[in-house]
């Protein structure tokens, strides 16, 4: 998609909105009062939206924002990899609280929508579409990771490149609001909340939502 193309849909079908558990952070994301709330895949094709992930802020990604804000020590002045990013409300955070950040997405719009998220909040950070998983030479000292495992087919080689990243020492933090496909061995929890589900337009449905480190050993 090209970018003037890119810009008419961000324009067109989503909402400048904060998110819900942190305020402090503005997403242009697809909303209740959005004709595409409740579009059809086919419709939303139409629209220009395939797979639209980046139009949502998820549990997992939200959980583990609100994580890294609450815990700027986390990522200050170190090198942070904001993987699966999407609308990167997790990168955004990072940046926020001096993280170096890159925002890693396959979905050319998705990086796109980053960006003009980060202009939004008035953060820089990097960004790629390059496929990253498998990557064992990255150096990037901490890696988040919102709300990625959707299948299980994904699921275990992501798994496996993040428990490999943390062993080299980087920390791995994993947001996931328990939808079953991440295996949590070796998972050691840190904080738990109450997230916006799926199907959330105004607060009504919260999902027990976790965020955890992945051992270095």
């Amino acid at each position: 998609m090209t970018l003037p193309r890119a810009e008419e849909v961000l324009g067109a079908h989503t909402r400048v909105v904060p998110s819900r558990l942190c305020p402090e952070i503005r997403l242009h994301l697809i909303t209740a009062d959005c004709d595409l709330w409740r579009a059809t895949e086919e419709q939303a094709a139409a629209a220009g939206l395939v797979d639209p992930y980046w139009a949502f802020c998820w549990a997992g990604g939200q959980a583990l924002a609100r994580y890294v804000l609450d815990h700027p020590e986390v990522v200050s002045g170190k090198s942070v990899l904001d993987f699966g990013a999407g609308g990167a409300v997790e990168g955004i955070a990072a940046a926020l609280c001096g993280g170096r950040t890159l925002c890693a997405d396959i979905d050319p719009l998705a990086v796109f929508a980053a960006e003009r998220n980060a202009a939004l909040n008035r953060v820089d950070f990097a960004t790629t579409t390059d496929d990253l998983v498998g990557q064992n030479s990255l150096e990037h000292e901490v890696v988040l990771v919102g709300d990625v495992f959707y299948g299980t087919d994904m699921a275990g080689p992501v798994i496996r490149w993040l428990r490999a990243l943390a062993a080299r020492g980087a920390t791995v933090l994993i947001g996931d609001p328990d939808r079953g496909f991440l295996d949590t061995s070796g998972l050691e929890p840190l904080a738990r909340y109450d997230a916006p589900a799926d199907n959330d337009s105004d607060g009504s449905f919260m999902k027990p939502t976790t965020v955890y480190r992945v051992a270095q050993r």
